[in-house]
């Protein structure tokens, strides 16, 4: 017997407005990724199949990307995290050497093009700060207009994707009083 999955049609009209069901299944997945349907039906009184609709939902609209887990890469030895900005203007070949290096070195976490004193920023982690220097820095630079580096000494506000909701729900709520 084979399954058949039916996509759930979600409008594209502008941004997704989301019920009190839909922020509900999301604050759990923010929770727990690895929360069933069924863990969230009983929580929400109501039935899987429709938590799993609501689910499919938020995959079609994009708002839901992937589920996925919150490493401390600290505990696995990569204790030395740093910001680092830059800005290139050595044409379009360097620039696609520094985008390629960017997309090939693990250690760059995350990168991002942006608009200000930068014209790229990421997030660069190593075990140590003398080699993060040594072995990413040092390959950044002839790439770049120089780099500025700042140290993560300690994180003060991780992302809250819990406090987002609220405020999307406060938001929700204040719409539908006036």
């Amino acid at each position: 017997m084979s399954t058949v999955r039916r996509r759930v049609s979600v409008p594209n009209r502008g941004t997704y407005k989301p019920d009190d069901l839909d922020l509900f299944v999301l604050e759990k997945l923010i929770q727990d990724s690895t929360i069933t349907f069924k863990e969230m039906a009983t929580l929400a009184k109501t039935d899987q199949r429709t938590i799993a609709k609501r689910y499919e939902r938020l995959r079609n609209a994009g708002i839901v990307r992937r589920a996925t887990v919150d490493v401390d890469w600290s505990k696995l030895g990569l204790t030395a995290t740093a910001f680092i900005g830059t800005a290139t203007s050595h044409g379009d070949e360097t620039r696609e050497k520094l985008l390629e290096l960017i997309q090939d070195e693990p250690r760059i976490l995350e990168a991002y093009t942006t608009l200000g004193s930068h014209e790229y920023f990421m997030t660069v982690l190593d075990s140590n700060m003398e080699k993060l220097r040594a072995e990413v820095c040092d390959k950044l630079e002839p790439l770049t207009m120089g780099l500025s580096t700042s140290v993560i000494v300690k994180s003060i506000k991780r992302p809250d994707h819990k406090g987002l909701l609220r405020y999307l729900k406060s938001i929700r709520r204040r719409k539908q009083s006036d």
